[in-house]
């Protein structure tokens, strides 16, 4: 006798991005994203540093390791995330020892993991490239700068909102190939539970300084299509942009929730996410 049916909502997952020279001669920025049957889905955003010939190879060095240490073993779960995070280090530090060129390369690294199926989201990131989860125009959840200023501010000897005013604000603490204090990971204590039209935008510090929570938040409620939002976030950029400014990246990611008939018995997994150019 077959199995009863039920109906379950799960998530299809939407995404775009875009990485742009800015005012540089060359992007050191580099974005990345691998499935594993169709469920599990991580997105990954680097922002290198070092120079030319440095910080574009430890950019790309970090978004390899990270999906392959992912792919090893995709499971949902906050040791997945700090795994891949400790396997971009490794693979940065031991590419520093190819050569002065590469020596003192470094790389922020952000990253969000989704189960479609959970309808769960974690984050995780090291250094200032950041992590926002959009719920309409508000943020539900967000990564940690690991910055100087970003430090200032968690002792209470600076004002948040003065962030970007900071002479320093770039100046990092950690990241991937330059933790000297062993800095841990900011990574989600707990899953967030992701719902029907919410988004995810991981973006280099060239997006985050020239567009502030409350204007990102806006343009993600305004978008009707992860393809709106990307070209409304493109254009917010340029828009500010002064001539010489740095690199620019962004992976944009909407969740949409929908209903699959499915057999107790069955254990078929969702078929891939969307991905759009």
């Amino acid at each position: 006798m077959s199995s009863p049916m039920n109906r379950s909502t799960v998530l299809q997952l939407a995404s775009c991005s875009f990485s742009h020279d800015g005012g540089r001669d060359y992007n050191e920025d580099a974005v990345g994203d691998c499935n594993a049957f169709g469920t599990i889905r991580l997105f990954m955003l680097a922002d290198g540093a070092g120079g030319q010939g440095g910080g574009d190879v430890a950019a790309r060095t970090a978004i390899a390791a990270a999906a392959a240490e992912f792919s090893r073993l995709p499971a949902f779960s906050r040791d997945t995330l700090a795994r891949c995070l400790e396997a971009a280090d490794r693979a940065i530090t031991a590419r520093q020892g190819e050569g002065e060129r590469l020596a003192r390369m470094a790389s922020t690294f952000v990253a969000a993991m989704v189960d479609c199926q959970r309808r769960q989201a974690l984050i995780a990131n090291l250094g200032d490239s950041r992590c926002y989860v959009f719920r309409g125009e508000r943020i539900v959840a967000q990564s940690h700068d690991h910055s100087l200023v970003q430090r200032f501010i968690d002792a209470g000897l600076y004002p948040a909102e003065k962030l970007r005013e900071h002479p320093k604000r770039n100046v990092l603490y950690a990241s991937l190939g330059a933790n000297l204090e062993d800095v841990e990971p900011f990574v989600s204590v707990e899953p967030l539970a992701l719902e029907d039209g919410d988004g995810i935008l991981l973006c280099s510090d060239g997006v985050w300084e020239l567009v502030d929570e409350a204007t990102l938040g806006r343009l993600h409620a305004l978008s009707s299509s992860v393809e709106a939002w990307r070209d409304l976030l493109l254009s917010a950029v340029r828009g500010r942009m002064a001539p010489g400014h740095d690199n620019f990246s962004a992976l944009l990611v909407r969740a949409h929730a929908v209903e699959r008939a499915m057999d107790d018995d069955d254990e078929r997994t969702l078929p891939p996410s969307v991905v759009l150019a």
